[in-house]
């Protein structure tokens, strides 16, 4: 069977991807199922990585039927990646999203026709795609952060005959020329919604992000009340985007700083009467992401230790460390000398939604 055979059955298997998420309860909405239906997902991904950063090529024969299994499937399909300065280390740096997470947040947005639309991170094209499909690419802004990225989208839109406004960039400035928009989508995760976010808004306008920091994160849904100010609602699912940055040099949002740099001069060690179980509570893991977004990612060692938090700007840290026992080290120049003992309670909702409160008492 050749290429062209395979490929010229896209349709079949877009229509058996648009079957499944409906199946699934995902997919309600009839406008975004023939979106799904009737955009080839394959021309925006004509190559993807394994697991094992091997690529998988439409163009090669021997992987035809891998790739279009693949691209018609509701997975996520990693297509570019890069090595963070002074390490060895390499990192996507750029997806095709699972159709059924896409599903979501284009169902999220809720627009109605004419509703103008800013996509932050165009990266393969196919959600533009969607969205140009469902509103019109007169209606459609998009920006990557990735020259190269940029260029094959554009040629990919082209192509279908779609034409949005694309731009080049930082997305965190969004794209002015074509502001107010009545709604923002964000296919990248944010510590915070930067401000210009809500001045390109179009008031009533709606945000659709994955607002996150390294503990924890959700899917936000946020609508403009005041002329600076948003404010809706974190979704019990999670959106596992790559990081919005401000340049293409480092595949990580922190310039590649990402080590924890412990200092045992100044530790001091106090009891604690807090169950550490409680620290894994998702919610909890969310809001200290919010509040307290230079966290880092939590570091975990071989002896009886449940965690290591730490905070990137100053290498302040705490190591909570379970036995007989429960005891906090912690070190570091906002910290050390200030508390004398860490309490915790934990509580049971009405809804059934557990709830956690943390404090540290002087």
């Amino acid at each position: 069977m050749t290429q062209a055979t395979n490929v010229s059955d896209w349709a079949r298997r877009a229509t058996a991807l648009a079957a499944e998420l409906t199946d699934a309860g995902v997919l309600i909405d009839p406008c975004w199922r023939a979106a799904i239906e009737q955009t080839p997902r394959h021309l925006f991904v004509p190559r993807f990585y394994r697991d094992d950063d091997t690529i998988v090529d439409g163009a090669d024969p021997a992987t035809v039927d891998e790739w279009l299994d693949a691209v018609y499937s509701d997975t996520s399909l990693v297509v570019q990646c890069a090595i963070a300065p002074g390490t060895d280390l390499q990192f996507p740096t750029s997806s095709s999203t699972m159709p059924s997470l896409m599903v979501r947040m284009l169902q999220l947005l809720d627009v109605i026709d004419g509703s103008s639309v800013l996509e932050i991170g165009t990266a393969t094209g196919y959600n533009a795609a969607l969205l140009c499909h469902r509103l019109g690419a007169d209606h459609v802004a998009s920006i990557e952060l990735h020259t190269g990225l940029a260029a094959d989208a554009t040629d990919h839109l082209h192509g279908l005959g779609y034409e949005p406004t694309l731009a080049v960039g930082d997305g965190a400035g969004g794209v002015p020329d074509r502001a107010p928009y009545d709604r923002i989508i964000a296919t990248c995760a944010v510590p915070a919604i930067p401000p210009v976010w809500i001045d390109q808004l179009a008031p009533g306008g709606r945000i659709v992000t994955d607002l996150r920091g390294e503990l924890a994160g959700s899917l936000a849904i946020l609508d403009k009340i005041t002329p600076d100010t948003v404010q809706g609602r974190l979704l019990d699912l999670h959106g596992h985007f790559m990081w919005l940055r401000s340049t293409a040099d480092s595949p990580l949002p922190n310039a590649g700083r990402f080590n924890l740099v412990i200092n045992l001069d100044d530790a001091e060690t106090i009891g604690t009467d807090l169950d550490p179980r409680m620290l894994d509570e998702p919610g909890l893991r969310v809001l200290l992401s919010i509040v307290e977004p230079d966290l880092g990612p939590i570091t975990h060692t071989q002896r009886e230790v449940h965690d290591i938090w730490w905070l990137r700007a100053d290498n302040c840290w705490a190591e909570i460390t379970t036995g007989a026992d429960t005891t906090v080290t912690y070190g570091g120049p906002r910290v050390v000398g200030q508390f004398e003992q860490v309490t915790g309670v934990t509580a049971q909702s009405s809804s059934g939604t557990l709830a956690s409160a943390v404090w540290l008492r002087h």
